[in-house]
């Protein structure tokens, strides 16, 4: 059986991130996943200025930078032009190929097309037979982590999405559009991506029906002129049950870990820091983790405003434009907003 110290499930940004953190150390270090391709996730694909500050994605991988934001409630909508950029937009199978190489040009082993059905104490079994021994385990495997199910960590909070990728050469659209009468407490985005937009919505199954959101999804498109005839349909789920990362010697990142948030669905920044704080700990680094601590009442805050939201019932969109014509006259709270999603 052959040994690693440390064992990365999963090939996405936050195993990819962690193993190139492990890099440069003593440990030898195994990254394995399922898929033939990195990263090959179905994803809005967008990427903020605070996730680039942690991965500096190279310039030809960036799709498209969107200056000009436009949130939208049923009776106000407000524009805003940012300084910077608010939106990067990247391929996410490129993205991964891209951060897959960073990690084996630094002398970490990343191997794709490999399966774990099994987990043990100190060693894993992969489709075929073959065992990988371990010391330390990552489970990076996205919101149905072997990982997490081997330390019984139960998923009830999830998000399921629909998302549609039309062909479109109008110009870019950054568009995120609130409103019950379509999408109960969530919302529907419109992402700009070089040749298409990418268009969707999602929402807890607890609360409210895929069928029924899927039926006013089409009437959304319909109203905004966003024609899916010859369009590419995904669907997928986003895990947002947070129960924990650091259950040494074994640990969560990312999705895994249950830290997307229920309300936007961002994971990709979390998975970043998250992959990080693990390698952090695996080498001894530090104690401390504030960063994870930030993102929990980051999340902490966005789940009780989807309560809200939840309980508002028929008075929903009277919150959703109070909220935005608060926003549009007062330019301090305003720009503070901004910054959280940038």
């Amino acid at each position: 059986m052959e040994k690693y110290d440390v064992l990365i499930i999963g090939a996405g940004p936050a195993g990819l991130f962690c193993a190139e953190h492990l890099a440069g150390s003593d440990l030898r270090v195994l990254v394995v996943e399922k898929n033939d391709v990195p990263g090959d996730k179905v994803c809005a694909g967008g990427l903020t200025e605070k996730d680039l500050e942690l991965l500096p994605v190279p310039d030809d991988l960036i799709e498209v930078r969107m200056h000009e934001s436009v949130l939208k409630a049923p009776l106000v909508e407000m524009r805003t032009q940012h300084p910077k950029p608010v939106l990067f937009t990247v391929d996410r199978k490129r993205l991964g190929a891209w951060q897959a190489e960073r990690v084996r040009e630094r002398g970490i082993e990343v191997r794709t097309g490999v399966r774990v059905q099994q987990i043990e104490k100190d060693h894993v079994v992969v489709a075929g037979g073959e065992k990988i021994g371990y010391r330390y385990l990552v489970g990076a495997d996205g919101q149905n982590s072997l990982v997490r199910k081997y330390l019984q960590l139960p998923v009830e909070k999830k998000i399921f999405t629909l998302q549609y990728r039309i062909p479109w050469h109008d110009g870019p659209r950054f568009e995120i559009h609130m409103n019950g009468r379509y999408f109960h407490s969530w919302y529907g985005w419109i992402f700009p991506h070089k040749d298409e937009l990418v268009v969707g919505t999602g929402g807890d199954a607890r609360y409210v029906s895929p069928q029924w959101m899927k039926k006013r999804f089409y009437k959304w498109l319909e109203k905004n002129g966003l024609d899916v005839s010859g369009a590419v349909y995904e669907s997928y789920p986003i895990s947002y049950d947070y129960r924990g990362w650091d259950f040494d010697p074994v640990f969560l990142a990312g999705e895994a870990a249950g830290l997307a948030s229920g309300l936007t669905g961002e994971g990709i920044y979390q998975a970043l820091v998250s992959g990080r704080a693990v390698a952090d700990k695996i080498l001894k680094k530090r104690d401390t983790f504030p960063e994870i601590d930030q993102i929990i009442r980051y999340n902490a805050i966005q789940h009780k405003f989807l309560g809200i939201l939840i309980k508002s019932g028929p008075f929903r969109n009277l919150i959703l434009n109070s909220i935005l014509l608060y926003l549009k006259a007062n330019k301090k709270m305003k720009k503070k907003v901004s910054r959280t999603l940038t």
